[in-house]
């Protein structure tokens, strides 16, 4: 029989608040690492648009830990912030590139951190499941034709 103890809840919250999100649940990705209920969201299936990408990924994945005033590097990935603290603004991490840099997928540092050759920091989402192949390729073909809101 296991015994409550308090301060073992308050020793938990502590380490996961100072250690930052502490991981993706998974819980918005399916068993491929897609995007849950992709093909039934009322917006159709996801596509290379920034809408889509938010209301498929940024929204349900990202904003478990990229929301609020805690964002991880002040990076709020939700709807009302994602795009202006994306696209044509410099890593907080790695200067030299941009988050999301239109037209240049390769050197968007987005896509860098969700394929996991990031050359600083932890892949996306942190502690995974990661998104699959399929999306990335979505959101780097969104990239490559401008990035545009």
């Amino acid at each position: 029989m296991k015994i409550f103890k308090p301060w073992m809840v308050v020793a938990g919250a502590a380490v996961a608040l100072f250690a930052g999100c502490g991981g993706g649940s998974g819980s918005n990705l399916d068993s491929n690492g897609r995007p849950a209920g992709e093909g039934t969201d009322p917006n159709g299936p996801m596509t290379a648009s920034f809408a889509s990408i938010q209301s498929h990924v940024f929204t349900p994945i990202c904003t478990a830990c990229h929301a609020g005033a805690s964002a991880p590097r002040g990076l709020r990935l939700d709807s009302t912030n994602s795009f202006a603290l994306l696209v044509g603004v410099s890593s907080a991490e790695v200067s030299s590139l941009k988050r999301v840099a239109p037209g240049d997928a390769d050197n968007s540092y987005l896509i860098q951190k969700l394929e996991g050759h990031q050359s600083v920091g932890a892949r996306m989402p942190l502690g995974g499941p990661y998104l699959d192949a399929a999306t990335i390729a979505l959101i780097r073909q969104w990239i490559n034709n401008g990035a545009q809101p």
